[in-house]
């Protein structure tokens, strides 16, 4: 690990307070998320096929929807949205590195998740308006499929972010598909590519339409990279 990143990893540590609970974190963000997924679907009744159409349609919404929030957002720096910006480039990318992926402590998982109260502001402000939309242009059983997957479309980020920054080791990151993501976000984190490449985390078809999508193939231990 280089010296820069050990260093930043210190210094955030540090300001983390002592009362933080990664598994209360991860809890809150997941048991939220569930619940509003299986409570929106319980309202589906007498659904006809088509319908469910709604289910890949806000899953890709939402793929796009983060894409452009990361890459726009997360990584060009814009006044009204200075906090992310910081939060994202400034501690995020400080803390993890191409060389440097896995989490070391339970507190890192601050830096790996998003704050918790964003995901009340997601469904009060981009869910729940979302619903009322559909619901009184096409009907409600689509509404209630669309803001359920929309939902499912945030704790699939939050799961494959964090699977991301497991340790190699974990069983998790041998996963077919995973395995391929955690590498595709390993590039995103290298310093000549995190503005410009890999911005998706759970699908890099936004990656693949917009032409910021990097494949290299990992590189195991003990090899050298072959010179450009």
């Amino acid at each position: 690990m280089r010296d820069a990143t050990q260093a930043f990893r210190l210094r955030y540590r540090t300001q983390v307070s002592p009362h933080y609970s990664a598994l209360l974190h991860a809890a809150f963000v997941f048991g939220l998320g569930l619940a509003a997924y299986v409570g929106l679907l319980s309202q589906v009744h007498d659904s006809q096929p088509w319908q469910w159409l709604a289910a890949p349609i806000g899953l890709l919404v939402f793929n796009a929807a983060v894409y452009l929030v990361h890459r726009e957002l997360g990584h060009h720096k814009r006044s009204w949205a200075a906090l992310f910006y910081a939060r994202h480039t400034g501690d995020h990318h400080s803390f993890f590195s191409e060389q440097a992926m896995s989490y070391e402590q339970w507190q890192d998982w601050r830096v790996i998740l998003f704050p918790p109260w964003l995901i009340v502001v997601y469904l009060l402000a981009f869910v729940a308006p979302s619903i009322w939309l559909i619901s009184t242009t096409v009907n409600a059983n689509v509404a209630w499929i669309y803001g359920a997957h929309a939902t499912l479309g945030y704790l699939l980020y939050e799961f494959f972010h964090t699977c991301h920054h497991l340790r190699e080791d974990h069983w998790l990151t041998s996963l077919p598909w995973l395995r391929e993501m955690r590498q595709l976000h390993r590039l995103h984190h290298r310093r000549d590519l995190m503005h410009t490449h890999n911005f998706n985390i759970v699908l890099p078809l936004m990656d693949q339409l917009c032409g910021t999508l990097h494949w290299e193939a990992p590189v195991r231990p003990g090899a050298k990279k072959k010179a450009a």
